[in-house]
């Protein structure tokens, strides 16, 4: 498939992990996915730089696969000696609770957000030690890290209107292209303060990322996104879990409530809501690899033109729990009907963008059969959103393959697509 350069098939599996090998765009570098069963992934990024093969870690992986880190990178050819870096991407123990092994291995600079320092030196609150189970913090103080600040550059991307500050200069990773370290904008309600998201790009100049640059497009992107933004967290994927984390979470929960602390909020809906939804917004097209779970992609058009009724309310400033049938009162019809008409207009519009980025119509159907494919699983009522989102990308085809004031090949490229999802390809 034109969004993944490899096979995507897994190259080595074990219980804890599946092994997933690709090679980056341009053919200068590649990325080694460990997808855990269980604790957050880790990323590998390979590339060579004068004459020596160098690695840049994003995530550090959970320290129950202390046992078998060091061999699992041995079996697919990572020598910890080529470690440059370890890009934390917050500060939960199932991303950095390795980071004290490969640094120690290594040598290796580890690279958090300013925030993470009030970890290491011990600045945190008694709720959020609860979390952290018996992670020993005190390695980490033996580990060279450096710990960047919003201020770093003085620059930003602007996703879909929000600022994302970048946080240091780019990182080279040979030919292989660069990486971008953008922290997270501050919210109220947060999943950790100190959030960070990794673009990996093959361009100078990534953004904006619409853009044709040398022959990629928007799927040699990849956005390493931390628990910003995922499919399927572990609270709701029983394949990513064990039943022992969730019994020490059931416990923490309960020891939180006998303290007078009250149940910990973990309604990922509510947490970093602005950057969640600029990330969603903010790309045409992007491979997401996210901190649980198996790649994606994010693609605008998403939250643009597949609309749930859930998706309506909030866009209307109701909160997540407001009743649906308001979508039907004498108030709201109008404004219902108008803007499924906008996402109809919103949804040809990005077709026609990626024919124009160089998609072929074969290529354009199998993206839309993979966003239709993905739209699934997650918590109760994210499962039955995503549901909703399948049924209006298959009116929006319907609707497109009748509609003879499009384009020929954009009506033909919409009966592709839907001769594709029924057959099941």
């Amino acid at each position: 498939m034109v969004e993944q350069r490899g096979s995507g098939r897994p190259d080595s599996h074990r219980d804890s992990v599946v092994v997933i090998k690709e090679t980056l765009a341009g053919g200068k570098g590649h990325l080694t996915n460990l997808v855990f069963r269980y604790g957050g992934n880790v990323y590998i990024l390979t590339y060579q730089r004068d004459g020596l093969t160098r690695h840049t870690f994003i995530d550090a992986g959970d320290s129950r696969h202390s046992g078998e880190m060091l061999s699992i990178l041995a079996e697919n050819g990572v020598n910890p000696a080529g470690i440059e870096r370890i890009i934390i991407t917050h500060r939960h123990p199932d991303h950095f609770g390795l980071a004290y092994l490969l640094a120690g291995e290594s040598g290796a600079k580890i690279v958090a957000h300013r925030s993470f320092r009030d970890l290491v030196e011990g600045e945190v609150a008694q709720m959020e030690r609860r979390w952290l189970d018996n992670s020993d913090l005190s390695r980490l103080k033996e580990c060279d890290i450096e710990y960047l600040h919003e201020s770093g550059t003085g620059k930003t991307v602007k996703l879909s209107g929000v600022d994302f500050p970048i946080l240091a200069e780019a990182v080279d990773i040979g030919e292989g292209g660069r990486l971008d370290i953008l922290g997270c904008p501050q919210s109220e309600i947060t999943h950790s303060p100190d959030q960070i998201v990794v673009l990996c790009s093959p361009r100078d100049d990534p953004h904006p990322h619409e853009q044709l640059s040398g022959g990629f497009r928007p799927t040699d992107d990849i956005i390493f996104s931390g628990d910003l933004w995922l499919m399927r967290g572990p609270l709701f994927s029983p394949d990513m879990t064990d039943i022992t984390w969730r019994f020490r979470a059931g416990l923490r929960q309960m020891r939180n409530l006998m303290t007078g602390g009250g149940m910990v909020r973990r309604d990922p809906r509510v947490q970093d809501a602005e950057a969640k939804d600029a990330l969603k917004k903010g790309f045409c097209l992007i491979r997401v690899k996210p901190g649980h779970g198996s790649e994606f992609l994010g693609a605008r058009i998403i939250p643009r033109s597949l609309l749930a009724d859930r998706d309506l309310l909030v866009e209307f400033g109701y909160p997540f729990d407001a009743s649906l049938s308001l979508l039907k009162s004498a108030e709201l019809a109008p404004r219902v009907a108008a803007r499924r008409e906008q996402a109809y207009v919103s949804f040809i519009n990005e077709l026609v963008l990626w024919t124009e980025l160089g998609y072929t119509p074969d290529e354009i159907s199998r993206l839309l059969v993979r966003i239709y494919r993905e739209q699934v699983g997650g918590g109760p009522l994210v499962e039955k959103d995503r549901q909703e989102r399948r049924e209006r990308l298959k009116g929006l085809l319907a609707r497109l393959r009748a509609d003879e004031a499009q384009p020929e090949l954009i009506r033909r490229l919409a009966e592709s697509t839907q001769s594709w999802l029924t057959a099941g390809a």
